[in-house]
């Protein structure tokens, strides 16, 4: 396997292409992706990797390097030639791809039946396969931006005037400051500071990160009260309108408890291809999180969210967390589909093919 990147200047607009060869392709190949990339006025590209190709293609490192060049360097597009063996796919370029924001084309190693049995799109007569991508439209991406903005304004407001009588609450009932600030990760791993009305105790965290959970001695008299009707969250509109979260998305987690399940299921990083959220699908169908081992679970809920990210989506959610925080009532599937959710998350955490099939499908789990 090799991993070739090119950058290109047009319209003194910065381009990156990634170019990942699983295998060698044929003469005709490479000159027309030599063809396709001189077409966006590309100049000085190189590969990753082992394999030997033309002179034109100047050696720049092993495969492992793509990993941190993605980071550093996003592409805009991503040409992946030829068909991996399942010994040559990880969870790492996996998860890589899949946090790509980059338009992602399968290129045939040579022209065979291959090509002439799929109707291909073709680039300056490259034959390829584009992959469906987790961009949004234009249309649905603004609504999001509006509505979030205009929701956020609205929160603030209304935290405005209730200030003045949580400030008293929390006060009175215990010492130290009124707001809490927590470190987080954001969309791509950003760390920002999610902001909350306090409801535990001065040293609550004093032996380390701890997970809450419902008989915790740690959370004070307000803090039990504010917890039951989500009041305490009221602040992280201040988050919303400073862009570090949506009101919806998956939940956003501490850096200690992100590396625990980082470890556990490397895909993890998924999530960070959308911005953290007030609410999310797990949490109005599983709840609060107590553990890891249930963080992990309700991580099946983000994962479905994150395949269809829609404002529409975002409206139902937002609807369900309503009806979730005054009548305390899940939006929770029946027996039968409960049952298939257990399986489908046991499935997620031991194997691979989920995340080849997030990779080239639309999820078509009944959210």
């Amino acid at each position: 396997m090799g991993i070739t990147f090119r950058k290109t200047m047009k319209k003194k607009k910065k381009t990156t292409v990634f170019l990942l060869f699983f295998k060698t392709p044929s003469k005709i190949i490479l000159e027309r992706i030599e063809e396709y990339l001189e077409s966006l006025n590309c100049s000085n590209y190189g590969y990753f990797g082992k394999e030997e190709l033309p002179e034109s293609f100047a050696r720049l490192g092993g495969t492992t390097d793509f990993h941190t060049e993605i980071l550093k360097n996003p592409p805009s597009q991503i040409l992946i030639v030829g068909s991996p063996e399942r010994n040559e796919i990880s969870q790492e370029l996996l998860v890589s791809l899949r946090l790509s924001r980059a338009t992602i084309k399968l290129v045939p190693v040579k022209f065979d039946l291959f090509s002439s049995l799929i109707q291909v799109n073709k680039s300056n007569d490259l034959p390829h396969i584009r992959l469906l991508s987790n961009h949004k439209s234009l249309i649905d991406k603004s609504l999001k931006t509006i509505f979030n903005y205009a929701i956020a304004l609205a929160g603030i407001f209304i935290t405005t005037l209730v200030f003045p009588f949580m400030a008293i609450f929390i006060k009175a009932t215990s010492k130290g400051p009124i707001f809490y600030k927590q470190k987080r990760l954001g969309l791509y791993a950003k760390p920002f500071y999610l902001y909350k009305f306090r409801t535990m105790y001065l040293s609550a965290e004093a032996r380390g990160p701890q997970l809450s959970s419902d008989s915790d001695k740690r959370i004070t008299t307000a803090g039990k009260i504010l917890r039951y009707w989500h009041m305490d969250e009221l602040p992280q509109f201040w988050n919303i309108l400073k862009g570090d979260m949506a009101l919806v998305g998956p939940r956003p987690e501490r850096p200690h408890f992100a590396e625990l399940l980082t470890n556990k299921i490397p895909y993890y990083k998924i999530i960070y291809q959308e911005k953290p959220g007030l609410t999310s699908l797990g949490m109005i169908k599983y709840g609060y999180a107590s553990s890891v081992t249930e963080m992990t679970d309700r991580l099946y809920y983000d994962i479905v969210y994150l395949n269809n990210p829609t404002f529409l989506m975002d409206l139902k959610i937002l609807a369900n967390t309503v009806r979730y925080i005054f009548l305390k009532t899940f939006y929770d599937p029946s027996p039968k589909r409960k049952i298939k959710r257990e399986a489908q998350i046991k499935t997620l955490t031991n194997s691979n093919e989920p995340l080849i099939r997030w990779l080239t499908l639309k999820s078509k789990i009944n959210s």
